[in-house]
């Protein structure tokens, strides 16, 4: 016995009432052609007729459905004509089709049940979703969600230890913090001198890293062989990356305090910062300049120009948004280093003319100078009665910097970024 049953929309193949009972399975496919069934009345209006199931039940007994129907079929049942596959992606168009096709494979013995299976013809118009299309749709759903906590969960501590910061040291936040000495040893006044130190180390270091890394980047991207010589540099940029800042202390105070002569100097730390940034420099310039087309080079290489010309006057206009990145990270990363400079030239405590223009340059190449990240670590560890507020005042104006830094180099990314015609 076949029965044919209209299913409920929130329990498919569970809930709903038996419609007609049948002999065999060819008399059920029938009722559903001739409009007998549920499907044909669209009693759900907006969201298309309810499913119709056929039912194997075994005579005089009880009559259990499984949970999953061993055939299901599509029908769009409010199109005419003929057409589709009974498929998902491709319905049959309208009930008579449906029950024609249906016979058909009956006769043709690939549609079959026994006691308790299900067949099912569901509803589905043309251009729209289909089930694995809802399923990825769900699973970008999930995943994109579950990104954006991994996010939440990195940004909101940070947002809170910066308000935290920032709520401490607004009692001496204002201009004359910034342009003040320290004074009654350095419990008192402002920050002027180890911020000109911080401004002399980053600007020194990055005269000397800028050009070095950017060179390098451009030779290993654009005129050295993959041979054994390349994967070595590759290798030792790589590794210098991994390098801890206090090894690149020692490697200073070896290489430029003791083996060149330059003494505990300004020269000193920014050459070991120097070395300390040039893998951010290096890779970033890679980077950038294998981001240009191969076929910008080609196409000046077929004009006659050599290779020093295309990269000059094609590659390197083209890249430079993502140099200057990489030399601006480079500026925030030496500002707020303290490990490098310990042992190389920064200073506990040096006098600093408070006017005139000795107070903008008060260092020399060899003179030991004081630094905004040492400043704040002698701060918190060697001086006694130091208020909180100057110790939160000196970090909120370090990172400060590093935030402003690193915020100019997004605009300025995003500005030349704009420019690109590719």
């Amino acid at each position: 016995m076949f029965r044919l049953r209209a299913c409920a929309h929130d329990c498919p193949g569970r809930n709903g009432g038996d419609t007609d009972s049948h002999a065999t399975l060819a008399d059920a496919i029938r009722a559903i052609g001739s409009g007998a069934s549920p499907a044909a009345d669209g009693s759900r209006p907006g969201a298309g007729p309810p499913p119709v199931e056929i039912l194997c039940c075994p005579r005089g007994g009880k009559c259990i459905p499984g949970k999953k129907p061993r055939h299901q079929f599509f029908v769009n049942a409010r199109a005419t004509g003929s057409g589709g596959d009974g498929s998902e992606l491709a319905p049959w168009w309208g009930l008579p089709t449906a029950a024609d096709e249906l016979l058909r494979l009956h006769r043709a013995g690939e549609l079959d049940l026994d006691a308790g299976q299900l067949l099912r013809l569901s509803h589905r118009e043309v251009f729209t979703a289909s089930s694995l299309e809802t399923w990825k749709k769900t699973k970008e759903t999930i995943a994109k969600y579950v990104f954006m906590t991994m996010a939440l969960v990195l940004v909101i501590p940070v947002v809170a230890i910066l308000a935290y910061i920032l709520v401490k040291a607004w009692p001496v936040l204002s201009p004359s913090f910034v342009l003040d000495n320290p004074r009654d040893f350095m419990t008192t006044g402002g920050i002027w001198a180890p911020l000109v130190g911080t401004f002399f180390l980053v600007l020194i270091s990055l005269l000397v890293a800028a050009p070095v890394g950017i060179l390098a980047g451009v030779y290993l991207n654009e005129y050295a062989r993959d041979n054994w010589f390349t994967r070595t540099i590759n290798l030792a940029v790589v590794n210098l990356a991994g390098v801890p800042s206090i090894v690149h202390a020692l490697f200073g105070v070896g290489a430029f305090v003791l083996f060149a002569g330059m003494g505990r100097s300004l020269l000193a730390a920014s050459c070991t910062l120097a070395v300390m940034t040039l893998p951010v420099i290096i890779t970033s310039t890679r980077e950038a300049l294998a981001a240009v087309p191969m076929s910008f080079r080609e196409a000046c290489w077929n004009m006659g120009a050599s290779r020093w010309q295309t990269i000059r006057t094609i590659v390197l206009p083209n890249s430079i948004s993502g140099i200057l990145t990489g030399v601006i990270l480079q500026v925030a990363r030496a500002a707020g280093e303290t490990a490098p400079i310990l042992f190389t030239g920064a200073v506990f405590f040096t006098p600093v003319p408070d006017h005139g223009l000795a107070s903008f340059v008060p260092y020399g190449l060899g003179d030991r100078c004081m630094a905004l990240s040492m400043h704040l670590f002698t701060l918190a560890t060697q001086v006694r009665g130091v208020s909180d507020e100057l110790q939160y005042g000196t970090a909120a104006v370090l990172i400060g910097l590093v935030l402003v830094v690193n915020s100019l180099s997004i605009g300025l990314r995003v500005y030349l970024r704009s420019r690109k015609r590719w």
